[in-house]
């Protein structure tokens, strides 16, 4: 359990997880259709063949153990009882430029020397991320998130207002490192380059 330097109050992450999984249940009862649906999506993602339609037609389906699952994955671990068993382990500051792999390349990002040009571009827009890289700074796409299995929808990015380097949440700030640290590979050793033979 790790301290709020702020406050000295400890931060219960389980606490925080089954406040999501209480919300991601309320959303998927809940009258609205669209959040209910958005709720049936993310519980959909348990099993191979369910479809967001079919469980909104037989909610009682779906148990709070379900919605537990969903949060546990999408935090990084396999289930909620892997969740429960590593939760408490603290991961080191995540590594950035593991966000920028080959595989990325082809996204258009965009790069500045300085935080306060790239902090401009970033401005309102949803769709963009703010990451330091090494001594520069780059505003990336959502898609390139996504595709490291990341879950751009995640409510504490905007709670850090997308921006890694100030981010205005320091809590939710720790939530996503932790969970970063999980899901995003590490980037593949560099090869020594061999000398031509003579």
């Amino acid at each position: 359990m790790r301290t709020d330097s702020s406050s000295q109050k400890p931060i219960d992450a389980l606490a925080e997880y089954k406040v999501r999984a209480s919300k991601l249940l309320k959303d998927f009862a809940s009258a609205d259709k669209r959040r209910a649906f958005h709720a049936a999506l993310r519980l959909a993602t348990l099993w191979p063949d369910a479809d967001a339609n079919a469980l909104l037609a037989d909610p009682s389906r779906i148990q709070r153990k379900h919605a537990l699952a969903v949060i546990a994955r999408e935090m990084g671990f396999r289930d909620w009882r892997h969740l429960t068993e590593e939760a408490h382990v603290e991961l080191p500051a995540f590594d950035t430029t593991r966000l920028f792999p080959p595989s990325t390349s082809f996204y258009l990002n965009a790069w500045f020397a300085t935080y306060e040009e790239a902090r401009d571009t970033l401005g309102a827009r949803k769709d963009r991320f703010l990451f330091p890289y090494r001594r520069q700074f780059v505003v990336c796409e959502a898609g390139l998130l996504a595709s490291l299995g990341i879950d751009v929808k995640d409510p504490d990015w905007e709670l850090i207002g997308r921006d890694w380097v100030r981010p205005r949440d320091a809590d939710a700030h720790y939530r996503l490192n932790q969970k970063l640290a999980r899901i995003v590979p590490p980037l593949p050793e560099r090869r020594p380059r061999q000398g031509k033979s003579s």
